[in-house]
């Protein structure tokens, strides 16, 4: 991703040079193809470019046009409704840049010119005549965006470690948070970062900055998506497949090598055969990652964790590969990154990724993220939505087919009924309480300090924290997923993790137009005859092989199993370490309990075990941040 900052002096005050120099220097820490800075006295924006499309090598950023001035990180899917709409043109229509149409469209159309845009985008332009600053972040919030604001200074950029180069910002822990944090293993809050007086501009948001306003307006509303009619089911998967083939081609549109996630299930598969297909038109080949080591000595070749993305590599003729990662890895990882710059996704198989696609030359990351919440939606409002809207002969077909499935069908049925019925309809005061619900909240860690026990449990009595209880409809719940914050929240952070890699991560099933088509879509076609996904299922026939297509979930045990083996010893490592060397006591931690924690023997196919392995490995990261920042 190309990363940006935009600067406002809010009194009018001139900006030091030497202040811009530092700011300049710390954006372009991860080397760019080329980087420039605008400067008027109070206001200043500047740019470190990364190309990517064809489009951006001809991107010469900050622009500036007659009335203001542009800086971004912008790949726009609607070039030619655009062009057409706004008479952009040049004489050679690929040297139009995205810059050009978005200062086109804001000349159009003012500042209601997001709503026209389609693609994913975050922006800063300069209106010279206005005398203020226009910041959009787009609809999903694929690309981040984070400010500061104070009476004197107005501050923005899309990447954190560069942001905290301004002398104003602190780089200080916000507790709060950190607790969120701690609470849910990602920063899930809709506004705070973890660094102190740094916010986040929500998704589908824009922001006015002059002197004396501070305003912020949200431009797209999920729950103002349409529904959408069509005749039957084949009309709806065929529409979807459509749509799913322009969401993957428009993010294909890059002058490097194309680099797609392939773990063998039906969302990263689907995304990756559409890839692999059109890049072979044009005699390319699609690199694949599965997070997978390579089977050896002790595995079954042949289990489907292996399997399934081989299988589908060979047929494709997709350039795969495992990702094998050890103790070592993991610990350097944790040990060699802050938190607090945005990258808080402990994915550790992902590092590995973005390292050898950088070394193939891609600058393209194709993701299924997104499509359990949306397009690939598993159902778990299906059975309440069929309740409520008295649809009672079609949920006993679909509770019987689906316990029919099970070995005891009896306490199928009454489990199905118990989770897919009357859980969604339990008031939120009192579904945290059920039986079986995995959100019911528990008593902070016993290596938490005492005095940071309160704030935590705080965070955990907010509804961020309830926010994943199945709605009764399946409209509501995915609405409820979009505003959850765990979406973004992977957004965010992989794109500060990428940026070094000189990468951009690309989510077709996050594209507009595919999540308000599934938005739109009625209940009964996402399940059929007890199958789930089942919409996604059919509009992916001819893609993927039947075993892979219904089967019904995927499963990395496997996987799981080992890295939890090598988490749980890399933390009593980093812990050991820490508890050596560490000579300032830690805010939100005690090492010695949680040493004492790690040290009891863990089963960890049970739900707790986990719990413990991640509250531990979120709290050893804050701990390493909160050193690296005292």
């Amino acid at each position: 991703m190309s990363t940006f900052y935009g600067l406002l002096q809010r009194r009018g005050q001139s900006i030091d040079p030497a202040l811009l120099t530092q700011l300049d220097e710390g954006l372009g820490y991860w080397k760019p193809d080329n980087q420039k800075m605008w400067c008027d006295r109070h206001v200043a924006l500047s740019h470190a470019m990364l190309w990517n499309t064809p489009e951006s090598k001809f991107e010469h950023l900050p622009v500036v046009h007659k009335n203001g001035v542009i800086t971004c990180d912008i790949r726009l899917d609607n070039r030619e409704e655009l062009q057409e709409e706004l008479t952009v043109h040049k004489v050679d229509r690929s040297t139009v840049t995205d810059s050009d149409l978005i200062l086109a469209a804001y000349a159009h159309w003012g500042q209601e010119c997001p709503q026209y845009l389609l693609g994913d985008f975050a922006f800063v332009i300069w209106d010279s005549i206005k005398q203020e600053l226009f910041c959009v972040r787009d609809h999903l919030g694929i690309k981040p965006f984070y400010f500061h604001v104070t009476d004197d200074l107005f501050f923005c950029g899309n990447d954190l470690k560069a942001m905290a180069k301004h002398p104003e910002i602190s780089t200080r822990l916000d507790d709060e948070a950190v607790a969120n944090y701690m609470v849910n293993a990602l920063l899930l809050h809709k506004t705070k970062t973890l660094m102190q007086g740094v916010l986040k501009l929500p998704a589908g948001h824009c922001l006015t900055v002059t002197s004396s306003m501070f305003d912020m307006d949200c431009y797209w509303h999920p729950q103002d998506v349409p529904k959408v009619k069509l005749a039957n089911a084949k009309a709806y998967a065929d529409k979807l497949r459509r749509l799913l083939e322009q969401s993957v081609y428009a993010r294909m549109r890059s002058d490097y090598p194309i680099t797609s996630h392939l773990s063998g299930g039906i969302d990263s598969s689907t995304i990756a055969i559409l890839a692999a297909r059109k890049l072979k038109e044009k005699g390319e080949t699609l690199l694949a990652f599965n997070w997978l080591h390579e089977p050896g000595e002790g595995d079954d070749p042949d289990h489907y964790e292996f399997a399934h993305s081989r299988d589908i590599a060979e047929v494709e003729g997709i350039d795969h590969s495992y990702v094998y990662i050890n103790e070592d890895d993991i610990y350097e990882k944790m040990m060699n990154h802050n938190v607090v710059h945005g990258d808080s996704a402990g994915f550790w198989y992902e590092y590995f990724v973005r390292s050898a696609s950088r070394k193939k030359g891609s600058r393209t990351i194709l993701s299924g993220w997104g499509g359990d919440e949306l397009s690939t939606y598993h159902g778990q409002s299906y059975f309440s939505d069929l309740f409520i809207s008295g649809q009672w002969r079609l949920l006993f077909h679909e509770v019987m087919q689906r316990a029919r499935k099970r070995k005891q069908i009896l306490r199928a049925i009454l489990s199905i009924l118990y989770q897919g019925v009357f859980l969604p309809l339990v008031p939120r005061r009192l579904y945290r309480f059920m039986p079986r619900n995995r959100n019911n909240p528990e008593h902070s860690p016993s290596f938490v300090k005492q005095e940071f026990t309160d704030i935590l449990q705080k965070e955990k009595d907010k509804e961020s924290v309830l926010g994943m209880q199945p709605q009764p409809r399946i409209r509501t719940h995915m609405e409820a997923y979009l505003q959850h914050g765990h979406l973004q929240a992977r957004l965010e952070s992989w794109a500060a993790s990428a940026v070094v890699n000189r990468l951009e991560y690309m989510y077709p099933l996050l594209d507009k137009r595919v999540v308000e088509f599934i938005l739109g879509v009625p209940a009964e076609y996402f399940m059929h005859d007890g199958v789930g996904r089942y919409l996604f299922r059919v509009a992916a026939k001819g893609l993927l092989v039947e075993e892979i297509l219904w089967a019904n979930t995927k499963r990395e045990e496997q996987r799981i199993e080992r890295l939890l083996q090598m988490s749980h010893s890399t933390f009593r490592t980093v812990v050991s370490e820490l508890r050596v060397k560490n000579k300032k006591d830690s805010r939100y931690g005690n090492l010695d309990v949680l040493q004492n924690q790690l040290a009891r023997s863990l089963k960890y196919h049970e739900f707790y075990d986990m719990c413990l392995l991640s509250e531990a490995g979120t709290l050893l990261t804050i701990m390493l941040s909160e050193k690296q920042e005292d």
